[in-house]
């Protein structure tokens, strides 16, 4: 069984958060589907033609605003998927093809204009929770293995509760190693963030595209729910 939960905090000080969860299993990340890579790089031509004004739109301006209520400057450390929009708007950037799962997380955040993450369960633990960060937890930065580093005191984290390694640092903004995607991923839960305008249904909405896709491409079986307010949390027979 796994738990994924938002804690009350969060809701508190953000009701209009929404998080949709996509629980996958057995699934497939071998190899390269022609497909996907073309819908990626489609994404990516479509962003650089009709770029987001990464300050006034409304779907990026909600995180910007969220960053800023929690004292973090998101010029400095932005969003992750605004970084990723951000980079591709410039020119037309070809993405890399990392795995299957990576490219779905990076075609719908460039198309939903919000966060989509996700955790390989077997690097994580039983209770998966996003809440304010107590300071002493530990974070290994995917992009230096070898470093590891404590979030701020009240930052908000993703964390594996029983053991305190921390999955993303700052809410959204950058990914840790040790849960990271491969082609070895069976098992993982993937998470797609709403803040602001029409929050429900686009978060739903995304949310069940991400599901589909990694039907279709990485044979997985899936299982979705939506964390809010008066639902925190969800549990998954593994």
């Amino acid at each position: 069984m796994v738990e994924t939960r938002v804690h009350p905090q969060i809701f508190e000080r953000f009701p209009r958060f929404r998080r949709g969860i996509v629980f996958v299993r057995s699934m497939d990340n071998t190899g390269v589907s022609e497909k996907l890579e073309s819908l990626l790089k489609e994404a990516v031509t479509d962003a650089a033609g009709s770029p987001v004004d990464l300050k006034a739109d409304p779907r990026a301006a909600a995180w910007n605003d969220v960053y800023r209520e929690l004292g973090v400057n998101p010029n400095k450390f932005p969003p992750a998927h605004l970084a990723l929009l951000k980079r591709v708007q410039k020119t037309v950037t070809n993405l890399p093809f990392i795995n299957k799962a990576v490219a779905v997380m990076n075609d719908n955040s460039i198309r939903g204009v919000l966060p989509v993450g996700g955790d390989d369960l077997a690097g994580a633990g039983e209770t998966l929770e996003l809440r304010f960060a107590k300071g002493g937890e530990a974070f290994v930065p995917l992009s230096d293995p070898d470093k590891t580093e404590n979030p701020d005191p009240e930052e908000v984290i993703y964390v594996v509760a029983e053991s305190s390694e921390v999955m993303c640092r700052r809410w959204n903004w950058r990914n840790g190693y040790v849960t990271r995607i491969t082609e070895e991923t069976r098992s993982m839960v993937m998470n797609i963030d709403g803040m602001g305008e029409d929050v429900e249904d686009h978060t739903l909405a995304m949310r069940d595209r991400v599901a589909r896709m990694l039907e279709q491409y990485c044979d997985a079986e899936t299982e979705t729910a939506l964390l809010t307010p008066s639902e925190p949390s969800h549990s998954f027979d593994t």
